[in-house]
């Protein structure tokens, strides 16, 4: 194996000479600069994959050096060293792309351990990016399958858009997977690796929902809002569903798409953005599409490059392959063994006229496959009730008992696919990580020091993990490092602390991120108090899936703490799903608050819980500050109450200080380091009360998980 070439840039020619002597013992190619300037002269001719970096050097500094370095070769790592670390400076680079931060003096195995970590993370990044290029034209063969003139076409016509930087316009029926090509075409780009925006044109009604929509996004350092369009810098922007925009807003639309350019908040400045264009039009079944085109200036001008869509019914030839695919994606996901189709089912299947294209073929799939218990799928499983006449799924023929074999799915062998290898069957929910490192700069609500965090993406089965920027030392966010929780909660193992964890818990548990990174310093930073911000730093980053499963914990009994009659309490009872029911019930002006969460998705949680900010009453600012909880905490970042009323800021709720409540629950019950499924009722509970109920959850999910161990080993 081709031995890795590491830089080392440092003005200390004793730290210089050790390091090299350590890694070329490790087996490294290793070369050394004592300034910027001469480290990129050797970067320019030797590409190295790693570079060891000091911050505090004469002539061009560290930080300076990094950006210049990422210009040359932005896939070469870079580890930074200080002897004066602190949060500003690590934030700033790994914004610019860094891979890690550590600091002086550091030990032998810290500095190997960090070295092996980038050089491992440039493999698998470059390793993955070559494996999606190579195989971006078979990608689309496997997803969007077929083998009708249409969908060789329809592939074809991807291949075509993606490697043209003109817009392109994806027209068909509603459920046909308008969408899934446009991500298609993202992936196969020379964007893939840039953002996909993603804007569902019917939630825009408006002027107001069109700058909303547009131009109300995550804010500079400047305070100005950014754009979708500057979000969306090299990649792509896809507009689902035109034909929903009034004729005013298309104008509108088309008048900056073609402009190439967004204006500035205070319209002095035109910015330009780098963005190619995709956007879908949804025709009524019959529709004719060169006509409806023809009827809008704005589909015109995206119909540069088209793509068209075959309606399911003109395609029959392909459903039995689509019933293939989905028949094994859901045994996969329901722990089923369906080795085949019944030919009276297929039939059927084949014979409907599907409305509803794609979207529900697998609908009616998924019922299907839930109701089969056995090794073939009958047409008895199929979902007749007020489907037969509608859909044409009415055949002659006896249903009852063995049906002729038309479509074997798995051979003769349960579990394995005739061709392909069957994925293990796996239960629970995906685990999932960031796709992208990111940070944010803050506030301590208490402390008010300067504070940021640096989110990065750890491989499936790590978990949530905090870690001191600092000192290196990590803690994982489970129940057992929890150490307060009267006025927020806090994690320590005696080495470290971090304060403040539950706003950016809880914004990961709603989009079920299971495997992070987070390094702060000793309080994770308020920001304006909600979860708002956390919440676009993960939609920023990306959500990505991992391959492998972490079960739920399944609430199969009441469990629950404290007086249900005065509060406070918290109990939690069996449910279909994950939900809250929070009540306040506090003297003027909060008065009697109700708010009730059913969680479905990140996005979800965003509109509805994550504005919610912290409160306090002003005669509460005194414990804090007896406590040294409020020595510079930013107060603005409270909605603060007295005796009569909200004294520093309008409510973005009538109930905000019940769905804040709610978050903060949200945010604790993650210390159980898997999702939960159960119906949460709260009654004036906080962070006592919270970690209480999970003490009590996780004593009896431990003691179920003993009792399954000892009946499999009784049965075994």
């Amino acid at each position: 194996m081709k031995k890795a070439r590491i830089i080392v840039v440092d003005d200390e020619e004793n730290i210089r000479g050790t390091l090299q002597e350590i890694l070329t013992d490790e087996g490294y190619q290793v070369s050394c600069a004592a300034d910027g300037e001469t480290a990129l002269r050797i970067i320019q001719s030797e590409a190295p994959d790693l570079v060891l970096l000091d911050v505090w050097m004469a002539g061009i500094d560290g930080i300076q050096t990094l950006k210049m370095l990422k210009n040359i070769d932005p896939d070469t790592e870079v580890v930074m060293m200080s002897g004066h670390g602190n949060i500003d400076t690590a934030v700033k680079a790994t914004k610019i792309g860094a891979f890690d931060f550590i600091e002086k003096p550091f030990s032998l195995d810290s500095i190997l351990r960090t070295v092996s970590k980038a050089l491992k993370s440039r493999r698998s990044r470059l390793t993955k990016g070559k494996k999606t290029f190579l195989e971006s034209a078979h990608n689309v063969e496997r997803k969007f399958i077929g083998s009708s003139k249409a969908m060789k076409d329809t592939r074809r016509m991807i291949r075509s858009a993606s490697r043209k930087p003109s817009p392109t316009l994806i027209i068909g029926e509603a459920g046909i997977g308008a969408r899934f090509v446009a991500r298609m075409t993202h992936s196969m780009s020379s964007r893939r690796d840039k953002s996909f925006i993603d804007i569902t044109c019917d939630s825009i009604a408006n002027e107001k929902s069109f700058e909303t929509t547009l131009f109300d996004g995550p804010s500079k350092s400047s305070g100005e809002k950014l754009s979708k369009f500057e979000l969306a810098d090299g990649g792509v922007i896809f507009f689902d569903g035109i034909e929903q925009l009034s004729e005013p807003l298309q104008e509108k639309l088309l008048k900056i798409l073609k402009s190439g350019c967004v204006k500035s908040i205070d319209g002095k400045r035109s910015i330009p953005f780098n963005a190619k264009i995709m956007a879908s039009i949804i025709l009524n079944p019959g529709e004719n599409a060169k006509y409806v085109v023809q009827q809008s200036n704005l589909a015109k001008f995206l119909s540069a490059t088209t793509v068209k869509l075959t309606p399911l019914r003109d395609r029959k030839d392909d459903i039995p392959e689509l019933i293939e695919q989905f028949v094994e994606e859901l045994c996969d996901e329901y722990g089923k063994d369906i080795t085949s189709v019944g030919k009276q089912a297929l039939q059927a299947l084949v014979k409907a006229p599907w409305p509803g294209n794609v979207r529900q073929l697998k609908e009616v799939m998924e019922k299907a496959v839930l109701a089969c218990e056995g090794t073939m799928l009958l047409k008895e499983h199929l979902p007749l009730d007020g489907l037969d006449t509608q859909y044409g799924l009415n055949t002659n023929g006896d249903i009852n008992g063995m049906e002729e074999t038309d479509l074997a799915l798995a051979g003769h062998t349960p579990g394995k696919k005739a061709g392909r290898k069957r994925k293990k069957v796996k239960s629970g929910v995906i685990q999932k990580t960031l796709k992208n490192s990111v940070v944010l700069c803050g506030q301590g609500l208490h402390s008010g020091i300067k504070t940021g965090m640096i989110l990065s993406p750890l491989p499936p089965n790590s978990g949530i993990v905090f870690g001191d920027i600092s000192s290196g030392d990590q803690i994982p966010a489970l129940l057992e490092n929890v150490r307060s929780t009267e006025y927020a909660t806090t994690l320590s193992n005696g080495r470290i602390t971090i304060k403040t964890i539950e706003h950016i818990m809880s914004a990961l548990h709603s989009y079920g991120i299971s495997n992070l990174l987070i390094k702060i310093g000793d309080e994770a930073p308020i920001m304006d108090g909600s979860a708002l911000e956390f919440c676009e730093l993960i939609e920023n980053s990306g959500v990505e899936e991992q391959d492998e499963m972490v079960d739920e914990i399944i609430i199969d009994k009441k469990i629950s703490v404290g007086d249900p009659d005065d509060g406070p309490y918290l109990c939690v009872e069996p449910a279909d799903a994950f939900s809250i029911r929070y009540s306040l019930d506090y003297p003027p002006p909060i008065g009697k608050q109700r708010y009730e969460y059913v969680h479905s998705s990140g996005g979800d949680y965003k509109d509805t819980v994550a504005p919610a900010r912290t409160f306090g009453f002003l005669r509460d600012i005194k414990k804090l500050e007896e406590a040294g909880l409020a020595s510079g905490g930013r107060l603005s970042n409270v909605i603060l109450i007295d005796d009569e009323k909200v004294l520093n800021t309008p409510l973005r709720f009538p109930n905000e200080p019940a769905r804040h409540k709610t978050l903060d629950l949200i945010g604790d019950l993650y210390l159980l380091g898997r999702p939960i499924r159960g119906h949460f009722t709260a009654k004036k509970s906080g962070h006592t009360q919270n970690i209480e109920l999970i003490k009590k959850i996780m004593e009896l999910s431990l003691d179920t998980e003993s009792d399954e161990a000892k009946q499999h080993a009784v049965t075994s």
